[in-house]
């Protein structure tokens, strides 16, 4: 599946998913786009850095495979959005925002149906 087409799917699970971005691990942007009635919260600066945090922490997550499994995802809940970390292959990870109370689970039920 190509990533633009995975992640317009993505959107289209519900209007509260805002934003949905697909990097490598060294938290390169490879591909992002976002709803259309959604504001932006952070800049793009913010974003990126953002996106670059997760890309760390998910280097650090694939450290501990060996011995606590693979981690299938990350959920952070904030006051005004949820952000997802969802691997996506071995080597890029999706970030995907929501509403802060959009069930979650909507978006990792969609992601499994990729694979």
């Amino acid at each position: 599946m190509e990533i633009q087409d995975a992640v317009e799917k993505i959107l289209k699970v519900s209007p509260s998913v805002r934003v949905v971005s697909v990097c490598d691990l060294n938290g390169k942007l490879i591909f992002s786009e976002r709803s259309k009635k959604v504001h932006l919260l952070v800049s793009k600066k913010q974003s990126l850095a953002s996106l670059k945090a997760a890309a760390k922490d998910w280097k650090q997550r694939r450290k501990l495979a060996r011995t606590l499994g693979p981690c299938k995802y990350v959920v952070a809940e904030y006051d005004n959005v949820k952000r997802i970390v969802i691997p996506a292959g071995k080597n890029h990870i999706l970030y995907v925002t929501t509403t802060a109370a959009f069930d979650h689970n909507k978006v990792i039920r969609k992601v499994r149906s990729f694979r």
